[in-house]
């Protein structure tokens, strides 16, 4: 099917892009997503295996610099809407200013993903301070749409030599705590993947559809003065 761009607005945070064919008429929301976490909990490896649909994981660790970019449309069902992501996979060396060199990827973010490895305890503890160092760097903190991933989630395999460190229960209060939507996942096994890329996608949908309605309130209140 090909798509024709009829109109195009954007902003610093997002962007909105109508597109219209022979057959349907799409709307395109932009959203810029970070993803923040520790070194090798997995961060990438979630990227790449939601990026391929499944067909693509990393067979070696690399380790990344700076920033890795990637764009992503996610369909919101039932409706004309695509969100394209903007995903920012931010690096995580446990060095002294990596908070400080990732600030310039955090800068007008409307969403963040935390990732943390399920079988290390002290991943998820660290998912505080990326999650303070990234609201320092934005101007509405309280609008970002955030979800916390944990990661590796094929470790809870029942048995008794289990390599999960992390209670299920645990992490969900600690992400409630935070304000976040819980996930969790396993990049090796693809499962879970696309469920919290779907829900940042969903939930600024609903943003942008709440926007709509005020300003139409707002619209017609002015008409009636």
């Amino acid at each position: 099917r090909k798509l024709k761009m009829i109109k195009q607005v954007q902003t610093p945070a997002s962007g909105i892009r109508s597109m219209d064919s022979k057959h349907k008429s799409l709307t395109v929301l932009r959203c810029k997503l970070v993803i923040i976490g520790d070194s090798c909990v997995g961060k990438s490896s979630l990227l790449q295996v939601f990026q391929s649909g499944g067909t693509t994981y990393p067979k070696n660790y690399m380790m990344t610099i700076g920033a890795d970019f990637n764009v992503k449309q996610v369909p919101i069902p039932d409706t004309n809407i695509v969100v394209e992501l903007y995903i920012f996979d931010c690096a995580g060396q446990p060095i002294f200013n990596q908070l400080e060199m990732n600030s310039k990827y955090y800068e007008n973010a409307a969403a963040v993903m935390v990732v943390y490895d399920i079988g290390n305890q002290e991943t998820l503890q660290s998912t505080t301070k990326w999650l303070t160092g990234l609201k320092s760097a934005v101007s509405n903190p309280s609008d970002l749409i955030g979800v916390l991933v944990g990661n590796k989630s094929d470790y809870r395999d029942g048995s008794v030599d289990s390599r999960a460190e992390v209670v299920k229960e645990d992490a969900q209060r600690f992400s409630k705590d935070l304000g976040l939507a819980y996930f969790e996942a396993s990049a090796a096994s693809n499962i879970g993947v696309t469920e919290p890329f779907l829900h940042v996608a969903t939930e600024f949908y609903k943003k942008y559809e709440d926007t709509l309605r005020k300003a139409d309130k707002i619209t017609r209140s002015m008409k009636h003065e």
